[in-house]
């Protein structure tokens, strides 16, 4: 599979995650809008990195398989880490005491294995579909 040199929508996507971050920051602590921030962020880190590392490089059936698999592995990792900073930030931004209970802060720290293994599977899923329009030069 080729990579295009640009990810296309990633500067809106970047427009629309950047307005909603100055957005959360002025919100109470709820755990949704956390998460959608997280996603958002992970997304967009995800397009960077295709952006700056894999811009028109060549892969193999393989090796695409085998970043889709990994790379979704280490984005569910990331998400639940940030979602957990995001939590502490949101936190120390609002000096009225805790915006979180510890209840959803155990949830999150739950869901982590969980969303590596979503990661894992939705990566390979998108890969393999990805795979299937694709045209491969091996």
């Amino acid at each position: 599979m080729r990579f295009p040199d640009r990810v296309p929508g990633l500067k809106w996507l970047t427009i629309v995650v950047s307005i909603y971050a100055i957005f959360w920051v002025s919100l109470e602590g709820d755990l949704r809008q956390v998460l959608l921030l997280s996603a958002g962020l992970v997304i967009l880190f995800a397009g960077y990195l295709i952006q700056r590392f894999l811009a028109g490089r060549i892969l193999s059936l393989f090796a695409w398989l085998g970043l889709c698999a990994g790379g979704g592995v280490i984005l569910g990792l990331i998400f639940g880490i940030l979602t957990l900073t995001l939590m502490a930030i949101k936190t120390g931004l609002h000096g009225h005491g805790p915006e979180f209970t510890p209840d959803e802060i155990a949830w999150v720290i739950g869901q982590v294995p969980l969303w590596s293994a979503l990661g894992l599977l939705v990566g390979t899923g998108l890969g393999a579909l990805a795979a299937g329009f694709g045209s491969w030069s091996e």
